[in-house]
């Protein structure tokens, strides 16, 4: 007895090109995921309380300056360079967070810039709506004030909540900018623009003080 066989169906072969593509996709959402949530969890890591008094190097070569982080205070470096720094307060309710430019810039450039840069935070947490603090910077009422002998800073605050429980203060940012200049020299040496947001602004003014007067020349 004899069988007739049809003939086998042909076999689909996938392009090894597709392989490369999907494998390229793969790579770049890996270092995509890698990127934002590897640094998070490296900068937390990294973070950590200080034991007593120390100061801290914010940037590099001759545009670093320098601030203090006072006992208990917690230090969270930015996992991106050092060129930004976040000091937490021991209560973890204020945070001032200070970076040098990569570029030279005025103090009204740099407290301008900083004032966006705050604007954007606020509405990317939800904090506020978009475009409200863009609609009042114009409106900020500016301080320049020279703490110590070469030292200038340019700052105004921004309250962008409700109080949230009766006697405290409502939420709020300041923003602006430091200069630092030796003794003798015409032009600062290095510049500094910071924000400290706080959840009772005005309760945590002595706290921003004292840290931006702790800013200084880095530490050689």
């Amino acid at each position: 007895m004899t069988f007739s066989h049809g003939a086998a169906p042909e076999r689909t072969r996938s392009s090894p090109w597709l392989y490369v593509v999907l494998g390229v996709v793969l790579v770049a959402a890996l270092a995509v995921l890698g990127f934002f949530f590897g640094g998070a969890l490296l900068t937390q890591a990294t973070s950590r309380a200080t034991e007593a008094d120390e100061t801290v190097t914010v940037g590099s070569d001759e545009s670093a300056v320098a601030v203090v982080a006072p006992v208990g205070w917690v230090i969270v470096p930015h996992y991106f360079g050092t060129d930004v720094v976040t000091l937490r307060s021991p209560d973890a309710r204020l945070e001032i967070t200070l970076q040098v430019p990569s570029q030279p810039q005025s103090m009204v450039d740099a407290s301008e810039i900083a004032a966006g840069e705050a604007s954007e935070a606020l509405v990317e947490d939800g904090l506020m709506p978009e475009g409200a603090m863009a609609a009042e910077a114009g409106g900020l009422f500016w301080i320049d004030e020279a703490p110590k002998e070469g030292l200038s800073v340019r700052h105004a605050s921004y309250e962008y909540g409700q109080a949230a429980a009766e006697g405290q203060g409502a939420p709020g940012v300041m923003v602006g900018s430091a200069a630092i200049a030796s003794a003798g020299a015409t032009t600062p040496n290095a510049a500094v623009r910071f924000s400290a947001s706080a959840d009772d602004l005005d309760r945590y003014r002595p706290a921003i003080a004292q840290i931006l007067e702790s800013i200084g020349g880095p530490v050689a």
